[in-house]
């Protein structure tokens, strides 16, 4: 099948052909002294030109065209111009190697049968240009002047047969090219959706990590603690398991990490901190609030978020070998909501500030982290229109501010 926009070119062409003969017709009898039939070339060339009118309109439509249409056109071409040829000189017109463009047209829009057939007519149109009385009127006659005229039209028919053999074993090769590079992007899509899929499953057993070992640890004291404490800790592993609900939830195929947004930090903040510290109760964080502030995330992604940051935070004043109070702060600075966390760690060094984020990147030892709660963090304030902002401390530590909105807020 061939599209009306390829078919456009050929009537384009067919006018620029036009123009071209109705040019020569003159030049062929006042400059090249050739004799012009103009009774026969001017209604010729006219039913070139009006079998162009018809077509263009139809093809305007931009539909598809079947290439048996395409070759009845090329051939009425070839045909009609052989004859307006015909009139003015015959073979000894130079402007008989327009038939060839023809050829090299066939080449590029027709399957190869058609193309050859295209081919083969157009040398033998221009074998019976030989014929036409006076087309032998500007070769120089001689003993060996029959063999110059064939040897002229078997260089034509060679010439026709090869343009046709080479562009359309390029035509099929660039097909090839094209169905492979299709292939291959193809196997590219799929792998980025592996890969995408894999980022994602870790990324859920990452958050799906300290919900569980909050539980775990949870439950070890299950059997140590008094009967007033049971309640407390009971409530404490029903809400670590509404987390991991809720981080299942997040997979589900059209949910959005954004479901029940509008969470007031105020609350969401300290309930994240206190349900962090009940895992990791050797760890003092200190809760400041700079006022109040609505995110649109829900309760349940406000304090994923913020379990990844404090665990990063305790890792790194670990390494360092420091017990100070990790520093947490909540507010709202320029109407822009805000959620930093501040450690006197280990730090980041400057060469791996830019790669913090990155899906698999990770500063901690071998076996220590997967190098997913940034991105998980990253992806999650994205799809809220926020920010992740992550500064070193002087002289030691980590500043990680979660920015929610287009604005970044200035640090403290």
């Amino acid at each position: 099948m061939i599209t009306g926009s390829l078919l456009r070119w050929l009537f384009g062409l067919r006018w620029v052909i036009v123009a071209i003969l109705a040019a020569a017709l003159p030049a062929s009898e006042h400059w090249l002294g050739l004799p012009v039939s103009w009774a026969v070339a001017v209604p010729a060339l006219s039913v070139l030109a009006l079998a162009n009118v018809a077509p263009t309109i139809r093809s305007s439509s931009g539909g598809v065209i079947r290439p048996r249409a395409v070759v009845a056109h090329v051939v009425l071409d070839v045909l009609t111009i052989s004859v307006v040829l015909g009139a003015s000189g015959g073979a000894a017109n130079p402007f008989s190697a327009i038939l060839l463009v023809y050829v090299a047209l066939a080449a590029s829009m027709l399957p190869p049968g058609a193309t050859f057939f295209i081919a083969g007519l157009a040398a033998c149109t221009f074998g019976a240009l030989f014929f036409v009385p006076g087309s032998a009127s500007c070769h120089v006659p001689g003993a060996d002047f029959a063999s110059h005229l064939y040897g002229m039209w078997v260089a034509f028919a060679l010439g026709a047969g090869l343009v046709a053999f080479f562009l359309t074993r390029v035509r099929r090769a660039l097909q090839e090219r094209e169905r492979e590079l299709a292939e291959l992007s193809q196997r590219a899509q799929e792998s980025m959706k592996f890969a995408a899929l894999g980022t994602l499953a870790a990324g859920t057993a990452h958050e799906l990590g300290t919900p569980l070992g909050t539980i775990a640890v949870l439950a070890g004291e299950l059997s140590h603690a008094s009967a007033d404490e049971v309640p407390r800790h009971a409530r404490a592993i029903g809400e670590q398991v509404a987390r991991c609900r809720a981080v299942l939830e997040r997979m589900r195929p059209g949910a959005t990490p954004t479901e029940g947004g509008d969470a007031e930090l105020a609350t969401s903040v300290p309930l994240a901190v206190a349900a962090w510290r009940a895992a990791n109760p050797d760890v003092e964080v200190e809760v400041r609030s700079a006022g109040s502030g609505v995110v649109p995330l829900g309760h349940a992604d406000v304090e994923a978020a913020l379990f990844v940051l404090l665990d990063n935070a305790r890792a790194a004043q670990a390494v360092a070998g420091r017990a100070t109070p990790i520093v947490v702060e909540a507010g709202e600075r320029g109407g822009v909501p805000y959620v930093s966390v501040e450690d006197e760690g280990a730090g980041i060094a400057e060469d791996d500030l830019p790669r913090v984020g990155e899906p698999f990147f990770t500063t901690k030892g071998v076996g220590e982290g997967m190098g997913l709660g940034l991105y998980v963090v990253r992806t999650l304030l994205g799809h809220a229109g926020g920010k992740l902002q992550i500064e070193r401390r002087s002289p030691a530590g980590t500043r990680i501010q979660m920015t929610f909105g287009g604005l970044e807020a200035s640090p403290a």
